[in-house]
């Protein structure tokens, strides 16, 4: 919730204003499945699908920002400290369509808890709580005075 709240800020200040599609490569993919491994102190199967010459031509996309050339295929499974677990299929190429394996220890789960827990001991509900409101309205609403739910 905070992060989205920073996020939905706009403020010019908080990076560059030009487009970065950084995020959208396999590098950037990766990093936020990381993340989330993390944050959520659990196993993530980050999967991408690989887009061939045909896709390509098809979708049109040779001249354009993204998928460009044939690959895309950087699937992994990662674990809840955010390490890769699994082997890269091919050497790496990510052209090469495959399954990947890892076994997955679930005591891993409980001891990444104890560094992070998220809606533990380091959740401030007197600072940040949920609440669902079914109504319309805009993302971020600043207010002077809350009340404790």
């Amino acid at each position: 919730m905070a992060r989205s709240a920073r996020n939905n800020r706009k403020d010019p200040h908080d990076g560059p204003s030009s487009p970065n599609l950084y995020s959208m490569s396999a590098d950037g993919c990766l990093n936020i499945s990381q993340v989330y491994a993390i944050e959520g102190g659990t196993y993530v199967l980050h999967c991408t699908s690989v887009c061939n010459q045909k896709g390509i031509d098809t979708l049109n996309t040779s001249g354009g920002l993204l998928f460009q050339k044939p690959g895309g295929g950087h699937s992994v499974v990662v674990g809840p400290d955010g390490r890769i677990l699994s082997e890269p299929l091919g050497n790496s190429d990510p052209t090469v369509e495959g399954i990947v394996y890892a076994d997955l220890d679930l005591t891993h789960v409980v001891a990444n808890s104890g560094f992070i827990d998220v809606v533990g001991h380091y959740s401030r509900p007197d600072l940040l709580w949920l609440g669902v409101d079914k109504q319309d309205k805009k993302c971020v609403v600043v207010r002077d005075a809350v009340q404790k739910p």
